[in-house]
């Protein structure tokens, strides 16, 4: 599991590097590692919690003993809802942390961009700052709070890990059989299907920053335009922008939507092969009934896990664009220090 996840995450290093940079620049490196590792053992101890819930009910459906199984709903019930306070706990603090990150990101982007020339904001420059202002600040906020990103990447690993034990200390076989429907479901998904989906985030970007510059004089310098007779040619620019940017979010769309067809193809495939398997080792006596529902609630929350893993994956890989685009704007000459 360790190899896996190293290559899953090998890629995102130079990603990593430039988000801690800017956490740094930020002075919030410790509370951020403090909520991730905070946040991080949730969803490992929730898929402990769900597999020997349904060990012991299939047990005591088996041995039909009614008493012992309210017993074992009622002591799981208070479980999940102590997990779910304290993970509720937790996001109330990623959400305050997430007011303040945006704050100030905000606070330095605007200083930053007092502290340069007007000529380099002014005109098609000043649409770029709009959107760093904007999308891209908003996409690195994401990136360090929000779903699918930095914490819930960091949280799959974990429980990953967790129930790939749990597995394998269950039944060998199953964890191989669960393993060899998973690796090329992400082969095909993450190294071919959404490989690109990162180029297409920054396209749509730069196409979104180019429609905002071309808009701007249709409004600004109407008058100028009519005087000219340029209005067909702006139009024509106006268009071929939001052509580009059409193009690019419909290639995500697309890529997306293969993708989950691939899900649902290894998904139940891996489902039906399990369940077979498990009928052989409970007729050859290996296995009870209650065992192999207990593999196969851990088998779900690994392939919940790796999705969720692979998801972030590409959505940091996608936000980190803005990343980047925010680190080259705050060390441009006459960046803003402090």
């Amino acid at each position: 599991m360790t190899v896996v996840s190293f290559i899953v995450w090998k890629e995102e290093n130079w990603f990593m590097r430039e988000l801690f940079r800017l956490i740094k620049r930020m002075g919030i490196r410790r509370k951020y590692i403090f909520l991730l590792i905070a946040r991080a053992p949730f969803d490992g101890l929730r898929a402990w919690m769900l597999a020997n819930l349904m060990k012991a009910a299939f047990l005591c459906l088996e041995t039909k003993d009614s008493g012992r199984l309210l017993a074992v709903c009622v002591t799981y019930g208070l479980i999940c809802a102590l997990l779910f306070l304290y993970n509720g706990t937790v996001w109330s603090f990623y959400a305050a942390f997430s007011a303040r990150v945006e704050a100030r990101l905000q606070k330095m982007m605007f200083r930053k961009l007092l502290s340069l020339p007007f000529k380099r904001v002014d005109g098609c420059f000043g649409a770029e700052w709009i959107t760093r202002l904007n999308s891209d600040i908003q996409a690195v906020n994401t990136l360090m709070s929000g779903p699918l990103n930095v914490p819930h990447a960091v949280v799959s690993i974990v429980n990953t890990m967790l129930c790939s034990f749990l597995m394998l200390g269950s039944s060998r076989l199953l964890f191989v059989v669960t393993w060899v429907f998973i690796l090329p479901h992400l082969f095909l998904n993450y190294r071919i299907v959404l490989k690109v989906i990162p180029e297409l985030k920054e396209e749509s970007q730069k196409a979104m920053a180019e429609s905002t510059s071309v808009i701007k004089p249709l409004v600004a310098e109407a008058e100028a335009i009519l005087l000219y007779d340029a209005g067909d040619l702006m139009m024509k620019k106006c268009e071929e922008s939001s052509r580009r940017l059409l193009k690019a979010n419909q290639n995500r769309h697309m890529r997306n939507a293969l993708s989950g067809a691939i899900l649902q193809l290894f998904g139940y495939g891996g489902f039906f092969v399990i369940l077979t398997a498990g009928y052989g080792l409970i007729l050859q006596g290996m296995l009870s009934l209650a065992e192999v529902m207990y593999c196969l609630q851990v088998r779900q929350s690994i392939l919940a896990a790796m999705l969720m893993l692979c998801n972030s994956r590409n959505n940091i890989k996608a936000n980190s664009v803005c990343v980047k685009r925010i680190q080259d704007a705050l060390e441009e000459e006459g960046a803003y220090e402090g």
